[in-house]
């Protein structure tokens, strides 16, 4: 790749990571289903004006149903998921189960995907070993309290959530382009999540930081991440762009350590090396939507 390429993938990846420890401080003054809203509507105003200027919101019209369910899989109801459950894990913890995401992908493609499916031992290697790295943190980073095991049990299944997604994208979707895609995907999100956000939204503002940091999610963390994302894919292909995926945990690792004091175990640097090595083995055929 170019230096101008790299320099996007590393820019991607650390917005990716950084993305949890934004959205932990704007936990600290809204309630879950008002992060998800205020940060769909706000990419949603972002990236709508750009689709119209482009016309790639227009294929979709005509697949409603495709795209309805395809962007609640993959989008609003992995959004909704990963907030709630951060209410309880580390943003590092939260980055790093996120990072499963491939191996879910790999793994249903055995059945729904089977041009993309994981090839010979080691693909077969790569889930083992990326499922022994989940499996390891559920036994000793996610443990010792209820309300631990279900923010895991919930960003595990935004995880899988994600994964489905990108297969229902592959196979309903593929006509569409990317930036369509993503933005159809913050629209219906914001419809969605306007009600209860409404509902739930804080009788007083919360302190700066919390808005800031909502606003910034919203904005930088969700629409420039998407516009880099795609844009990467066009200048240096698919298979380099997605190695944003999985450089971004160990971000998330290394900043919640370093801004947030976050506790790094050698389960979780184990479990971290696992996801990702067994990720790469096990997706090398498989492209994974970020």
């Amino acid at each position: 790749m170019s230096p101008k390429n790299w320099l996007l993938l590393g820019t991607l990846s650390f917005l990716w990571g950084a993305a949890y420890l934004v959205i932990a401080v704007a936990l600290r003054g809204f309630p879950p289903v008002v992060v998800v809203f205020g940060r769909v509507f706000l990419a949603a105003l972002f990236l709508t004006p750009l689709a119209m200027h482009r016309a790639v919101l227009k294929p979709l019209l005509a697949h409603p149903w495709q795209v309805l369910i395809t962007v609640l899989v993959q989008s609003t109801a992995p959004l909704l998921l990963l907030t709630y459950g951060q209410q309880w894990l580390s943003a590092s913890l939260t980055g790093v189960l996120l990072g499963a995401q491939p191996l879910f992908v790999a793994a249903l493609a055995t059945w729904f995907a089977p041009d993309e499916k994981p090839e010979g031992t080691r693909g077969i290697a790569g889930l083992l070993l990326g499922f022994a790295g989940v499996a390891l943190l559920f036994g000793v980073d996610i443990c010792g309290s209820a309300d631990l095991v279900l923010g895991g049990v919930l960003v595990t299944a935004a995880a899988l959530c994600y994964a489905i997604g990108s297969i229902l994208i592959h196979r309903n979707l593929g006509f569409a382009q990317p930036l369509g895609v993503a933005t159809a995907a913050m629209l219906v999100s914001s419809a969605v999540t306007a009600p209860p956000a409404a509902l739930s939204f804080p009788d007083r503002l919360p302190a700066l930081p919390s808005s800031v940091a909502l606003v910034a999610l919203g904005v930088i963390f969700t629409a420039l991440t998407l516009t880099l994302f795609y844009g990467l894919i066009a200048r240096a292909g698919p298979s380099r762009a997605t190695l944003a995926f999985y450089l971004s945990p160990g971000v998330a690792v290394m900043l919640g350590w370093l801004f947030l004091d976050e506790q790094v175990r050698w389960s979780t640097a184990i479990a971290l090396g696992a996801i990702i090595a067994g990720s790469m083995l096990a997706a090398s055929k498989t492209e994974v939507n970020g």
